[in-house]
Formats: C-alpha cells, sequence, structure tokens
C-alpha cells in the first residue's frame, strides 16, 4: 500500500519560547523554515505521497509554513482532531507517524519505511535522553514509527481525553510494535524540539549531510569548497534557492554579453561563477529537502550561456580559425555528453570524474588561459573535450557490447 504520514503539532515549547514558532514545537526555525516544514519534506522524500498535520490551533507562523509547502508542491491536510485525522487514512495504508516537534536524519526516515509496520525507533533510557517519551524501563520513543491506517482508526475510536501521541505510542506498543534503536551517538539520534536550545548545532549537522552528490571534478573538488558555507548562510537568511540558481545562469548569460563587447577577461570570469553560484543553489535545495522549482530548465539555459560563451571567446580572437576551434570544441563535448548518457543508460557507470563537462572545460581552461593566454585556452579546450569524447565513447562501444546477448550462448 500507499505511504502515508501523521505529524502531530499540537504541543508547545517549554522554557523561553521568545526565539520565535508563536509557541508551537512544529513553528520553531530550523534554517530560515520552520520544524514542521523540515518534518514534511522527510516524509515525502521517504516516499510519503498523502501527508496529514494534526494541530488544534493555526498560528500565524504555522499557516505560512504550510503555503510555502504547498507552493512547493507538498499536498499536506490539516485535521484538527485524532478523528478527523483517522478519517482521511485508508485502514491499510502505512503510515509514517512523526512526533511533535520530531527532526531526523533522511536516512533515518529510509530505513524505518524499509521495515513491515509495526516498527519504532527508540533510544536508550539513559541521562540524555529524558526530551524523549519513555516505553519501558530501557528503551524512549525516538519520535518515528511506522503503523497503519487502521491503528489510528482504533485509536481515535477509544480515545476520549487521552493525549493522540502517547496513546497512538502505547497501542503500538501493545501491539507487539518491533523496535530499531538509533545510533548511540547524540547526534546520530532524532532531535526533539521540546525548547529552542534542543535545534543548537541541528544546523550544522544538516550541513554536513547535504552535500551534493556529482561525477564531475569542479563541482566535486573546487565548488565543495564554497557551496556549504554559502548555502548554510544563505538558508538561515531564509533565502529560496530558486532566485540563487536564476542568478547562475543569469552570470552565465551576461558573461557572453561581456565576451561579445570584448572584456573577455571579465566575460570568462563570470562563466567560471556560475559554476559555483549554480552549486550553491543545489546544496541550498538539498538542505532544505526541496527541489528547485524550473531547476532543469535554469541549468539547461546555464549551460547553454556557457557553451556560447566559449563560442563568442572565439569569435573575439578576430580569426575564423579560433571561432571554428571554439565551435568544434561544443561540438565534441555534446557528442561525449550523448556518449556519457547512453553509457549511464546501459550500467551504472558515468565515466571518470575528469571528463569535460561545461564547467569542467571553463575551468580546466583557466590555468591555461593564464600562462600562454585565450588562444591557448580554446585549443586546449577542443582537446580536452576529444579527449573526453574518446574516453565516453571508448565505455560506452564496451557497455554496449557487453549488453548484447551472445548468438551462440544456450538458451
Amino acid at each position: 500500500m500507499a505511504l502515508a504520514a501523521l505529524i502531530i503539532a499540537i504541543e508547545t515549547t517549554t522554557g523561553d519560547a521568545g526565539t520565535g514558532g508563536d509557541g508551537l514545537r512544529a513553528t520553531l526555525p530550523l534554517l530560515g523554515r520552520t520544524v514542521v516544514e523540515h518534518q514534511a519534506r522527510q516524509a515525502v522524500g521517504a516516499g510519503a505521497t498523502h501527508l496529514v498535520l494534526l494541530v488544534e490551533r493555526m498560528p500565524a507562523a504555522l499557516t505560512a509554513a504550510l503555503d510555502r509547502l504547498r507552493r512547493d508542491g507538498v499536498s499536506i491536510e490539516v485535521a484538527r482532531t485524532i478523528g478527523d485525522a483517522a478519517d482521511r487514512f485508508h485502514p491499510d495504508e502505512r503510515l509514517l507517524l512523526i512526533a511533535d516537534g520530531c527532526v531526523a536524519d533522511p536516512a533515518m526516515f529510509g530505513a524505518l519505511t524499509r521495515l513491515p509496520p509495526p516498527v519504532l525507533m527508540t533510544v536508550p533510557d539513559q541521562a540524555d535522553t529524558a526530551e524523549y517519551e519513555r516505553i519501558d524501563g530501557q528503551s524512549r520513543w525516538a519520535g518515528l514509527g511506522l503503523l497503519d491506517g487502521a491503528a489510528v482508526r482504533s485509536t481515535a475510536a477509544m480515545l476520549g481525553d487521552w493525549d493522540a501521541q502517547s496513546t497512538l505510542l502505547r497501542r503500538a506498543v501493545q501491539a507487539g510494535a518491533s523496535r530499531v534503536e538509533c545510533a548511540p551517538a547524540a547526534d546520530g539520534r532524532p532531535r526533539i524540539a521540546i525548547r529552542p536550545q534542543a535545534l543548537d548545532g541541528l544546523d550544522r549537522h544538516l550541513l554536513r549531510g547535504s552535500r551534493v552528490p556529482s561525477d564531475r571534478w569542479p563541482r566535486r573538488w573546487v565548488f565543495s569548497v564554497v557551496d556549504g558555507p554559502v548555502a548554510g548562510w544563505l538558508a538561515r537568511q531564509a533565502i529560496d534557492p530558486l532566485p540563487v540558481a536564476a542568478a547562475g545562469a543569469g552570470l552565465a548569460g551576461l558573461g557572453v554579453v561581456a565576451a561579445l563587447a570584448g572584456w573577455v577577461a571579465t566575460g570568462f570570469g563570470l562563466a567560471l561563477l556560475s559554476g559555483p553560484v549554480a552549486a550553491v543553489a543545489a546544496r541550498l535545495a538539498r538542505l532544505r529537502l526541496a527541489t528547485i522549482r524550473h531547476g532543469d530548465r535554469i541549468e539547461r539555459a546555464r549551460t547553454v550561456m556557457l557553451a556560447a560563451g566559449l563560442g563568442a571567446l572565439g569569435w573575439s580572437l578576430s580569426a575564423d580559425l579560433w571561432l571554428l576551434t571554439a565551435v568544434m570544441a561544443v561540438a565534441v563535448m555534446v557528442a561525449g555528453a550523448s556518449a556519457r548518457q547512453g553509457l549511464a543508460a546501459l550500467s551504472s557507470e558515468s565515466g571518470p570524474t575528469w571528463v569535460a563537462d561545461p564547467d569542467g572545460l571553463a575551468w580546466g581552461m583557466l590555468p591555461v588561459a593564464l600562462a600562454g593566454g585565450w588562444k591557448a585556452a580554446v585549443a586546449a579546450a577542443l582537446v580536452y573535450a576529444l579527449l573526453s569524447f574518446a574516453r565516453m565513447q571508448t565505455q560506452f562501444v564496451a557497455a554496449a557490447q557487453d549488453s548484447t546477448p551472445d548468438a551462440n550462448a544456450p538458451i
């Protein structure tokens, strides 16, 4: 059955709630957004297609958080009572239960949803786990569980004045729910935001886990130096990744204009800068557990602008030979990208990290331009593209031969 999620958002924070959130745990600030937005995106990332938020009151911060989620395509319903929430789930539907104020790594959600329900994630009952709800003398609930719709319906039928979250937990324990204990290290556990201070340091932990995997060398070894700190700062300023991604494409476009106007060094610098800016946008989106709206179109536009920038550089050298060389470098790079896509379709490989992509071609030209000038840089771009194409074509042909059935093999 499909995976749904029930997010609890009823409890208020303890201690000083003046740091934001209108007093609810769910609306405490986290990386420029709120706890409930992070929870909803984690549930979607784990495969949940049906989200229900159980909440008794709707302060302005919570309304704004839900509006942002819906604007980004996350469908989430609001239920004011456990009975209302139960009516929104199919009895056989698998149900991801997220405790009030619980924030965990996406990997924990993924691991939990691969298990048969009912199952509860736990932490040991010890001095530093007092904020977690106790199950028995040995374990406390870590705030995540996997139940089914029938469990919520039966709980709603007998609940009365009991606390919904605690009653769901008790009934899951009584039903013999299996338990998965979290890592013993504090950083490996979910956090329960019973007070604002409970989230201290969590943004740094989430930032470390938000690195965007890449099989191309500029993003892996060059852009990664800056994308983490910058993306973390932008997240705390509540900046959306869309304008950052658009700025990356805009810089590449301005680079073309500058090169055509004769400011070759300025145009080349803008083209180089567009790569780290695009990487920051991708890191920011991953940190927010979101996708960049129109992100594929924006990245395609940036790629086209980088290719046009190489052509503009060849044109600025005032000789048809260099313009032809630049155009050939772009064409060969496109052919290499097609071979790489074919290789990925035939196998799990995508070629070595050094093969040329638009950013790799631009950053590979930088040391040659500094040492030998623009003509040498354009010539080096063509050589780099040819070497990359040759390597990708060789791997593609080998993969195609390996995937072709042997006509002489026994059936």
